[in-house]
């Protein structure tokens, strides 16, 4: 995702439900992160490239038997990896940012493709084997989602055209009603954006002045998160969001917050999502987000507030791989992904 830029705080679009102007009881925000974490629990995926890169030529000659004799014009050519899902979401974000479109739509796409890919429909089985099939099930998703987030919808035959004429219209309205089944029509699931803009409607008014500041690279940092595949399998939503507004809160100059209010807002951060933030695992998560956001802005967002342990302690083993090297390659033929 380096070649994703971040948007100012006057290009921002904040939800209106925690940005109209109004004020909104804190209680009344507590109880709305508190649904939203029931939520979330629905909407997690596993490892589903880790499984592609088990599969040896019986496994994929095996699925290939059971998924194209409904779609005989596919087959098996390349699995994808993490170098395929990073250029497609690159892509997807480069549309949205050429229309008028929401970046977190961009986010919301690339749930619905990973939840879709880490579902056990066979369709998904076939995307997880076949970057052409992959290539329709990312743009159908973002088809999807524009249709959900969106108060306009994006003609299938636009998507179609966007594909350079590789998928039809109706391929793509015919894959859509296949992953809706696939994720059982749960589509409204709590986004890190979402968690994140709550949880800022937390902060005291001593840090208005900067609260601009951390929304904008909460906001940043969660947009690249879409793009690292490590924080696909098993990681929640609103584990994201904090880490994101846990570097944005190191990142401003000592004096800005009064202590003794930061020190308030980080305990009812703790204690509203039931998180530890000193732990091994948090710390992994804002350490990866920060080496991101300094690839991809030119600078570094230093941790004078809130800093990170030098030495970090082993993540455990269940959650080792997320934070892993991309897989080797399955393939070495790329794919064009409408470059």
């Amino acid at each position: 995702m380096a070649s994703l830029a971040m948007k100012t705080a006057h290009d921002l679009q904040i939800d209106d439900e925690v940005n109209s102007g109004r004020s909104i009881d804190k209680q009344d925000i507590l109880n709305s992160i508190s649904a939203m974490l029931q939520q979330e629990e629905h909407y997690l995926c596993h490892d589903y490239l880790d499984h592609v890169s088990l599969l040896d030529d019986t496994d994929a000659a095996t699925t290939a038997a059971t998924t194209t004799h409904h779609h005989p014009s596919n087959v098996i050519d390349a699995a994808i990896d993490e170098t395929c899902r990073s250029k497609m979401c690159e892509w997807i974000f480069h549309v949205i940012d050429s229309t008028l479109l929401q970046r977190e739509t961009a986010s919301v796409a690339m749930g619905f493709l990973d939840r879709y890919l880490s579902s056990s429909s066979e369709r998904a089985a076939l995307a997880r084997l076949n970057r052409k099939e992959y290539q329709l099930a990312a743009m159908t998703c973002l088809y999807i989602a524009v249709k959900i987030r969106e108060p306009f919808e994006m003609d299938a035959g636009l998507m179609s055209r966007l594909s350079r004429g590789i998928h039809s219209a109706e391929e793509i309205t015919s894959l859509e009603y296949e992953i809706l089944i696939a994720l059982q029509w749960r589509m409204n699931g709590p986004t890190t954006f979402q968690f994140v803009n709550y949880i800022l409607e937390l902060l005291p008014d001593s840090a208005k002045a900067i609260a601009p500041t951390i929304y904008e690279h909460s906001h940043f940092q969660a947009e690249l998160a879409t793009g690292d595949y490590a924080f696909v399998p098993h990681l929640r939503q609103s584990t994201i969001a904090v880490a994101c507004i846990l570097n944005s809160l190191g990142g401003i100059e000592r004096g800005s917050f009064p202590h003794n209010e930061y020190i308030q807002f980080i305990q009812t951060i703790s204690a509203a999502l039931n998180v530890d933030i000193d732990s091994p695992f948090m710390n992994a998560v804002r350490g990866r987000l920060l080496e991101s956001f300094a690839k991809s802005s030119g600078y570094e967002l230093s941790q004078g507030v809130m800093p990170i342990p030098t030495h970090i302690v082993p993540l455990k083993d269940d959650v080792d791989a997320l934070f892993e090297e991309s897989p080797t390659c399955v393939s070495k033929e790329p794919l064009d992904y409408l470059a």
